[in-house]
């Protein structure tokens, strides 16, 4: 949280740009003005700036400006014919916006964003009937009081509040559009502190539980800490661990040896790798035993006709790790979301169900 002018407002640390983003600021710049049209634009297919241009949103400069801006704060990425289109989280800010949307107006929006006060004013509300004199000398930054009125004004207008002989009253019009506006608030703090895993994980997952993704951490590679994720997935095997389930997509030997080895220990192991992992592993004699499923009960390798971009392991049903790799089969760049939630818990347990049942024995390759 940031303080200023006697007030407090969400900031989150942007784990792709370093930079500290008040997301209110995001809000506005985006609903103010042609980049949510755009971003409604890309979700309707892929776009270049001559396109966007055409359909006379902005100038092609101006175009090809917020594209690269998107593609910094992960909201699109580049296809392999060059045309942008949107990832994940890209998807997942626009689904929340038009949420918001479905309670109050685009213009309603904007005004919430503009400035911190309105939210601060429609939070004492809630709390009782307030005076808008009240906030007039609360601090040395207390806005005027032609401001303030403007504000209670306008909140009337949109039937938010409403004049009581002791002060104004929230109404039940004014909680509706106060709730939906701080959702947005903290869900777009969720896309921004889990942007390089939502960058990542592929849109075709259209009933990923992102709302679920507060308590998350995040863990990922990047060029100067390649390792960063498999020392996370190492780690996360505790003794406590009875049964071990994981899909994976990427060749990572050191990790496979480790879960591998750890079955000595009396700990279930149930791996499934796609067909580009599975074929590197046939390849590699030192692995072989791997693709041996007799040897030990408790170990059973199974393998994917297809290839993919996830990775889900489940330590017992305590936790869940998820992964995202930005291309099929390749392990660069890496990000990881860890969780105890009970809801992405069971996404990547019926997910992991699913490839199981798709899977056949390493014998057949």
């Amino acid at each position: 949280m940031q303080k200023g002018a006697g007030l407090e407002e969400e900031v989150v640390v942007n784990p792709i740009t370093g930079s500290q983003d008040v997301i209110r600021k995001n809000i506005i710049k985006y609903i103010d003005s042609a980049r949510f049209d755009i971003l409604q634009m890309i979700n309707d297919g892929p776009v270049t700036p001559s396109k966007i241009a055409d359909q006379g949103l902005v100038s092609r400069k101006t175009a090809s400006e917020y594209l690269s801006e998107f593609q910094e704060c992960a909201f699109v990425n580049l296809n392999q014919d060059q045309q942008h289109v949107l990832t994940y989280a890209g998807k997942f800010a626009l689904e929340l916006v038009r949420d918001c949307l479905e309670r109050i107006t685009r213009d309603q929006l904007a005004f919430l964003s503009r400035s911190p006060r309105p939210l601060q004013f429609l939070q004492s509300l809630r709390a009782g009937l307030t005076e808008p004199c009240e906030f007039a000398n609360a601090s040395s930054n207390s806005p005027g009081r032609a401001t303030i009125w403007r504000t209670f004004q306008t909140f009337e207008k949109c039937g938010w509040c409403e004049s009581q002989p002791r002060g104004y009253r929230l109404t039940a019009k004014g909680e509706k559009a106060l709730s939906a506006y701080q959702r947005l608030l903290e869900q777009s703090k969720q896309i921004i502190a889990k942007s390089p895993f939502l960058q990542r994980l592929s849109t075709e997952f259209t009933d990923f539980p992102a709302h679920a993704l507060t308590d998350a951490e995040l863990v990922f590679s990047e060029p100067a800490s390649p390792g960063l994720v498999v020392e996370a997935a190492l780690k996360l095997c505790d003794p406590r661990t009875r049964h071990f389930r994981i899909l994976t997509s990427v060749f990572q030997p050191t990790l496979f040896k480790a879960y591998y080895q750890i079955t000595r220990l009396g700990l279930t192991v149930e791996p499934i790798v796609d067909r580009t992992v599975c074929k590197q592993i046939v390849q590699n004699d030192s692995l072989h035993y791997l693709l041996d499923n007799s040897k030990r009960d408790n170990y059973t390798l199974r393998c994917l006709e297809e290839s993919l971009t996830l990775g889900i392991g489940l330590y017992d049903d305590r936790k869940v790790a998820i992964g995202a790799y930005n291309e099929v089969g390749d392990g660069n760049h890496v990000a990881m979301i860890l969780s105890s939630n009970d809801e992405l818990i069971e996404w990547g347990r019926r997910k992991y169900e699913r490839y199981r049942e798709q899977s056949a024995d390493p014998r057949t390759y």
